[in-house]
C-alpha cells in the first residue's frame, strides 16, 4: 500500500528549504508558519502519522482533533502526539506560528504513552522552549554532533511526559476517554457495537446512555464517524482502489461502502478523492 505519509522523510522531502532540519530518528521545524509550510499544516485532512511530534504554539491559534477529541489551542500550549495518532487539523490561523519536534524512536516509558495536550502551563511551555533553543543551538554548530542532538530530544520526551496534566475527570469523562481512545485504534475496522462494549467492560445499554450522555451523540455515529475518517486516509493518502479500501475497513461489498460514505458526506469516495487531489 503506497500511502504518502507525512512522516520525518517526507516533512524532510517538503520542508527542508523552509527550515526544517533532520539528524536520524530526529526532525526539527522551527517557527514555521502555514503559509511557509503548507504540507505540514493540511487543513481538514485526516491522517495518521507515523512519527511522533510535540508541536509548540508560539502564537495564533489551532482548532485540532487528536484521536477523535477536538482541541482549541492558542500561544502558549503544546500537544504531545505519537506514531500512530489519528490527527485533523480543523483549522489555524494564519498568524499561527508553531515549532515542532519531529521524531521515530519513543524512549522507554514507565506506562503506556498516549497524545495529550498542554494548555496553559507556562512552565512546560517555557521548559520547551528551553528544549528547543538548545537543539537549535546544537543544529547551528559547524559541526552536527547527531547523538547531542539524539539525547536532548529524549530528554524533551521525558520532560513533556512528566509534566503532563493530570486533569480532574468525571467518571463520564473517563469513560468517554477510553472509549474515544479505543475507537481511534479500533475504528479502522468495521465493528459491532458489542465489540465495544466487550471492550470497556460495559452494558451495550450502560454505554448507549453514556456515550449519548456525554457527547450528545449516540455509539453508532461515534462507529460511524471512525470509520468515515479513516476512509478519508486511505483515499487521501493512498492510492488503494475502492474495492480495497471497502475491504480493508471491513465491508462485506464495495457498494455497500459507497452508501455508507455517500451517506456520511454526500460524496461517493470516487468524488471524495477528485475533490481532494483538486483542491
Amino acid at each position: 500500500m503506497n500511502i504518502r505519509e507525512l512522516d520525518s522523510k517526507n516533512i524532510l522531502n517538503h520542508l527542508a528549504r523552509r527550515g526544517y532540519r533532520h539528524v536520524g530518528d530526529y526532525g526539527l521545524l522551527i517557527n514555521a508558519s502555514p503559509a511557509q509550510a503548507g504540507e505540514f499544516f493540511q487543513q481538514a485532512v485526516p491522517y495518521r502519522l507515523t512519527e511522533g511530534r510535540i508541536n509548540i504554539l508560539h502564537q495564533g491559534a489551532v482548532e485540532i482533533e487528536i484521536d477523535m477529541r477536538t482541541y482549541s489551542l492558542n500561544a502558549g500550549d503544546l500537544a504531545v502526539m505519537l506514531p500512530d495518532t489519528l490527527v485533523q487539523i480543523n483549522h489555524i490561523s494564519d498568524d499561527a506560528r508553531v515549532s515542532a519536534f519531529i521524531f521515530r524512536k519513543m524512549p522507554r516509558l514507565k506506562e503506556p504513552p498516549e497524545a495529550f495536550v498542554v494548555s496553559g502551563d507556562t512552565v512546560a511551555f517555557a521548559r520547551a522552549c528551553q528544549y528547543l533553543n538548545m537543539v537549535t543551538d546544537q543544529f547551528n554548530r559547524n559541526r552536527v554532533f547527531a547523538d547531542i542532538i539524539s539525547h536532548l530530544c529524549d530528554a524533551l520526551i521525558l520532560d513533556m511526559f512528566s509534566l503532563r496534566p493530570e486533569a480532574q475527570l468525571t467518571r463520564g469523562d473517563q469513560f468517554m476517554h477510553r472509549f474515544l481512545l479505543l475507537l481511534s485504534r479500533e475504528g479502522r475496522v468495521k465493528h459491532p457495537i458489542d465489540f465495544y462494549t466487550d471492550r470497556l467492560c460495559v452494558s451495550p445499554n450502560h454505554m448507549s446512555v453514556l456515550v449519548k450522555r456525554e457527547s450528545g451523540l449516540t455509539v453508532l455515529q461515534w462507529i460511524d464517524r471512525a470509520l468515515v475518517r479513516e476512509a478519508k486516509v486511505l483515499l487521501h493518502h493512498s492510492a488503494m482502489p475502492v474495492a480495497a479500501v471497502a475491504e480493508t475497513l471491513g465491508f462485506a461489498t464495495p457498494s455497500f461502502f459507497i452508501r455508507f460514505f455517500r451517506r456520511q458526506t454526500g460524496l461517493t469516495p470516487l468524488h471524495y478523492r477528485k475533490q481532494d487531489t483538486s483542491a
